[in-house]
């Protein structure tokens, strides 16, 4: 639910900058940082 700050938008999974900056805006640096790179090392098995 972005409209209500409980989360937000994101790209395509192999969107590492729009990812991170969405991210790191919600979870802070580190975790944003983190949750980003995870989900681009994980896009080609997730196949979304």
């Amino acid at each position: 639910m972005p409209d209500h700050a409980v989360g937000c938008h994101l790209s395509d999974l192999t969107d590492k900058f729009w990812n991170t900056e969405r991210l790191v805006s919600i979870l802070g640096e580190v975790d944003g940082i983190t949750v980003a790179q995870a989900l681009y090392t994980l896009a080609d098995k997730l196949n979304l």
